[in-house]
């Protein structure tokens, strides 16, 4: 009865050790480290598509949307009007400030199947 006893707790421990070893190491899907400190992340405009297509930032973090293809884009919200840049050429830029939490998802006005997503507060 007390090897029994001995073979639960070392498999018991196994298994929280395994546990607290998977949180501990699982990736961030948005690549955001939660410093605290207001960042400026950047955005590229490439091959009809915006890389990254989500990303989470803190809320105060200004994004940057650069256009680096030959073809015209535009930043715009799919719901609310959030986000709505003027038409940007080749390196033509658009910056905005999120100053509240949310999930703002947006597209290109001129080419429907360009799509992203900002995550604003996730790690706050």
């Amino acid at each position: 009865m007390k090897s029994w006893l001995i073979v639960g707790l070392v498999i018991l421990a196994l298994v929280v050790i395994g546990a607290v070893v998977y949180f501990n190491s699982s990736s961030n899907p948005y690549n955001i480290t939660n410093n605290n400190s207001l960042q400026t992340v950047n955005i590229q405009i490439t091959g009809f598509a915006f890389s990254p297509a989500t990303l989470a930032v803190h809320v105060g973090d200004t994004i940057t949307w650069t256009n680096i293809d030959s073809a015209s884009h535009t930043v715009t919200s799919d719901k609310g009007t959030e986000l709505g840049s003027q038409t940007l050429s080749r390196d033509g830029t658009y910056s905005h400030t999120f100053t509240t939490a949310g999930v703002f998802d947006y597209h290109c006005s001129f080419h429907s199947g360009m799509k992203g997503k900002i995550i604003v507060g996730l790690l706050d």
